[in-house]
């Protein structure tokens, strides 16, 4: 990349391309909401189209600003670390915790919202991903490749900017979910960055949030009545705790080996 290019273009303000692209989604997303649709579960088919389509022009955005090698999409699991197991089984708890408050009595499951259930959660985990831990990310660490720091910094950035974008949901959900929805945000887009840059491939990434989002969605696709109120305060804290050991902690661990790995590379 020449010099002209960071001095002028995208690369002058390193933030603002990423605020602007997720913040453009977000927006998109909102829009589509507003079409009065028969059902939430069409509503939620309808942003899983929009996640894909969205998804796809973000893999084009990586070609062009040469990022998608980096992002490993099209690195082989052979060329992965041999021990990557152990840097995605801390992150895949969070999921399995979710079917802990999962009523399972309750839940009516039939094969239209079986499908639409994996479709949201894959497509959720592919757009996000792609776009915060592939585009995001990698962008602000070849905006900031000169220090020394400079994958704690995007990985920071990139978290803020996914937890942010969570306030949208104030719209259509009370302050204290919401609240805690940011800092569950933040706190696991450090630890999807350290598995990424860690692994060199965004498809572990994919797979753990795909995997999350679909433990946490049970009861939105099979219990459709489920009212959408605050949640018990205690329960908030302990949640944070659970998400910043399992997921933060070694987030920060596996960025702090891959800096390692930056600076002995030749």
């Amino acid at each position: 990349m020449n010099n002209i290019s960071r001095n002028f273009g995208p690369y002058r303000y390193p933030l603002l391309l990423p605020i602007l692209l997720v913040g453009g989604s977000v927006l998109l997303f909102k829009l589509a909401a507003l079409y009065p649709y028969s059902s939430r579960f069409a509503d939620d088919m309808v942003h899983s189209g929009l996640q894909i389509l969205l998804c796809i022009a973000v893999v084009i955005l990586l070609s062009r600003f040469a990022l998608f090698d980096a992002t490993g999409l099209a690195n082989p699991i052979r060329n992965w670390p041999r021990n990557w197991p152990f840097a995605v089984i801390p992150m895949a708890l969070i999921g399995l915790i979710n079917l802990l408050s999962v009523d399972w009595n309750i839940l009516t499951f039939d094969a239209v919202r079986v499908t639409g259930w994996i479709y949201n959660s894959i497509s959720t985990g592919l757009f996000e991903e792609i776009l915060l831990r592939g585009f995001c990310f990698y962008f602000l660490c070849r905006c900031w490749q000169e220090r020394s720091n400079a994958l704690f910094l995007a990985a920071l950035a990139q978290a803020l900017i996914f937890g942010i974008a969570h306030l949208s949901n104030l719209q259509n959900s009370p302050v204290g979910n919401v609240i805690p929805q940011v800092i569950y945000a933040t706190l696991l887009g450090i630890g999807f960055a350290g598995i990424t840059v860690y692994t060199k491939s965004i498809w572990p990434t994919i797979a753990i949030h795909s995997f999350i989002n679909a433990m946490g969605d049970l009861d939105v696709f099979f219990r459709p009545d489920m009212p959408d109120s605050a949640g018990d305060a205690s329960g908030y804290i302990v949640a944070i705790l659970i998400i910043f050991c399992v997921a933060t902690v070694p987030g920060l661990y596996l960025l702090r080996l891959a800096q390692k790995r930056l600076l002995k590379a030749p």
